[in-house]
């Protein structure tokens, strides 16, 4: 996109915000799909979703990033984007190369950025499985794979201020951003960890009683992204929930 500085994102400006190859691009994928099965056999609806689905493509990483910015830009409301994103994914996405679980994948590997983010539920129980994460995700597309893999592993997903904060337990996103292995090692060591919490020698102990009570719930949490790191050599995620922690706390 030849975007300068001093131009906004707006339907009118579109054909000039648009390099030729991108206007290339947005067309031939628009026709070829539009008329594979003759002129006009597509519905006025099924038109709009692939319109969609050609200019969020030919914007690229340029274009809008919320339904705000895409409501804005094409005039209709956040909700109308919202609904617009998941059916132009689900109708035209396979011709387009999208792929929804590549989508969910890259933004759970980048959710340490997120300024989104919040953790909590350690305070009133010291209790790891209490812990629960919220942040947003205005991807209806990611929205849907990330519930679909917590259902897969036995939980579920909360959904918040009209769907699009998201919150589940801190345990459960061990899961959905690591591999297999890393999977099995990570759920041996909560296993432990509650098991110890139950006999009273948990991280309670070997801190010390009076030490982990002075503690605010971002060191205690922490202290277990200490404890785990000790335990299972997992750096990628242990240094991620490190720096969510530390930006929640400056946020605090």
């Amino acid at each position: 996109m030849k975007k300068s500085a001093s131009q906004k994102l707006d339907l009118d400006a579109i054909t000039d915000l648009l390099s030729s190859g991108q206007k290339a691009q947005f067309f031939n994928e628009f026709w070829t799909t539009w008329s594979v099965n003759g002129f006009g056999a597509l519905t006025k609806k099924d038109s709009e979703l692939l319109i969609f689905g050609c200019l969020k493509r030919a914007f690229g990483n340029a274009g809008p990033k919320s339904n705000y910015e895409w409501a804005c830009l094409l005039r209709l409301t956040p909700t109308r984007i919202k609904a617009m994103r998941l059916e132009a994914h689900l109708r035209f996405g396979h011709l387009f190369g999208e792929s929804g679980l590549t989508d969910a994948e890259n933004f759970l590997k980048n959710f340490a950025v997120l300024q989104s983010i919040d953790i909590g539920g350690l305070s009133s129980t010291d209790d790891l499985h209490a812990v629960t994460v919220s942040f947003v995700v205005e991807d209806p597309v990611v929205q849907m794979v990330i519930e679909n893999d917590l259902k897969s592993i036995g939980t579920f997903l909360d959904f918040h201020r009209n769907r699009e904060v998201i919150r589940f337990k801190l345990t459960d996103l061990f899961k959905l951003i690591t591999t297999d292995a890393e999977r099995q090692v990570i759920d041996k060591w909560v296993a432990e960890t509650a098991k110890q919490a139950a006999g009273g020698s948990g991280l309670k102990k070997r801190v010390g009683a009076a030490e982990w009570a002075n503690k605010t719930e971002g060191d205690k949490l922490m202290t277990f992204v200490d404890d785990l790191a000790k335990s299972a050599k997992v750096n990628a995620l242990t240094d991620r929930l490190k720096t969510v922690f530390r930006s929640q706390s400056e946020r605090k």
